[in-house]
């Protein structure tokens, strides 16, 4: 990206993102840090749409998915490919059954991956892939369901990934 350097913005982003994402890895080494901060604060030429919130979002998601933060190089493309609503190359086995178990607590039935809202629903749980157009009152309407279902407000990054798989896949009870 051709953006200056801004000291202040990367301190923003390690304090208030990185921190927290990385609070219980003790062998993150200072190369991931650094690319934990550019794409948070900085983004890519595909993520820029994203704020820094939402970027930070996405590791989370991805942190969830695969219990770690990304940091070779086919990682951090899949950690972009969910940026931008694309399934990751690499697959999380024990993420999918977890969102197939969600899955059913939401839509009270056992997904087909073959249908593509089904398969949406569970990829959007799994890995928390970004929709390209935001629609908020779909959001809202997906909050609400949320708090139907699970009788809080969505905090965690699961949380979230599940407003937007209500909200965006189209999968029906």
């Amino acid at each position: 990206m051709n953006e200056k350097r801004d000291l202040d913005r990367e301190t923003q982003t390690n304090n208030q993102y990185i921190l927290p994402l990385i609070n219980e890895a003790e062998d993150i080494v200072e190369a991931v840090k650094n690319a934990l901060n550019n794409f948070i604060t900085y983004g890519t030429e595909t993520t820029r749409s994203l704020g820094a919130g939402e970027r930070a979002g996405v590791v989370n998601s991805y942190k969830s998915a695969f219990g770690k933060v990304p940091s070779t190089e086919a990682e951090w493309s899949d950690a972009i490919k969910i940026s931008n609503g694309r399934w990751p190359t690499t697959r999380s086995a024990e993420s999918e059954k977890n969102a197939t178990n969600v899955f059913k607590k939401i839509y009270k039935r056992s997904s087909d991956r073959k249908n593509t809202h089904d398969d949406a629903a569970v990829s959007v749980i799994s890995y928390g892939l970004r929709p390209s157009i935001r629609n908020t009152n779909s959001e809202k309407a997906a909050i609400k369901s949320f708090r139907a279902i699970y009788g809080k407000t969505p905090v965690s990054a699961i949380d979230w990934d599940i407003i937007r798989a209500i909200a965006y896949s189209g999968a029906k009870r």
